[in-house]
């Protein structure tokens, strides 16, 4: 992991995203070019300068044969594209029905559904799924910026059964909050595009 280092709104908005679109492109590994389509309404896909800059931040060694968690998974733009450059599998964490169906249906026209799962949850709770419990090598993590979902699901994540060699968490927050850390993380470094910051975690067993 590293080198230089924003996920989902129907308008350009501060947070480095894209406007509204009909479809977003994976931009690296063997799909490289292949389109994800994005439903028309309540998801703000990153943009692919940006997932391109997280993924070079994180680099092949930390998703190459990877278990991925993407949590407020929206299109899924970044579980994808870390299946795309290797990724072992992936499972895929959405609040709405309809953008879970949607990211279904991307699964498997892009030929991945064998290597991902979908879960519907209430992500309020706090609480993973029972099929996605891990353990986990990287986990992507891009809450709404308002309110405290995001410091209570980094608390949640440190709970996890890490594999015994740790893993990496991605979490998004609005530039200038304050970057948690919990107990069982430490911060590797973090990356800011426009109004949003990109922190990269260590994590390792409780």
């Amino acid at each position: 992991m590293y080198a230089r280092a924003g996920r989902r709104s129907d308008r350009d908005d501060p947070r480095g995203h894209t406007g509204a679109m009909g479809s977003i492109r994976i931009v690296g590994g063997d799909l490289r070019g292949r389109k994800i389509e994005v439903p028309p309404r309540g998801v703000r896909p990153t943009s692919d300068r940006t997932r391109e800059a997280v993924f070079n931040v994180l680099g092949p060694r930390a998703v190459e044969r990877a278990r991925v968690l993407d949590l407020y998974a929206g299109t899924g733009a970044l579980g994808i594209e870390a299946l795309s450059r290797g990724a072992a599998e992936a499972s895929f964490v959405e609040g709405s029905g309809p953008v879970a169906r949607a990211l279904r249906e991307n699964l498997i026209r892009l030929g991945l559904s064998e290597r991902a799962s979908v879960h519907e949850a209430d992500l309020s709770r706090i609480e993973l799924p029972p099929g996605a419990l891990g353990p986990f090598d990287l986990v992507f993590l891009d809450p709404p910026y308002a309110g405290d979902a995001g410091p209570r699901w980094l608390e949640r994540l440190a709970r996890l059964a890490w594999p015994e060699g740790g893993g990496l968490v991605v979490y998004e927050r609005r530039k200038g909050a304050k970057a948690p850390e919990p107990s069982t993380f430490e911060l590797a470094t973090e990356r800011t595009y426009s109004n949003t910051t990109v922190a990269f975690y260590r994590a390792r067993r409780a």
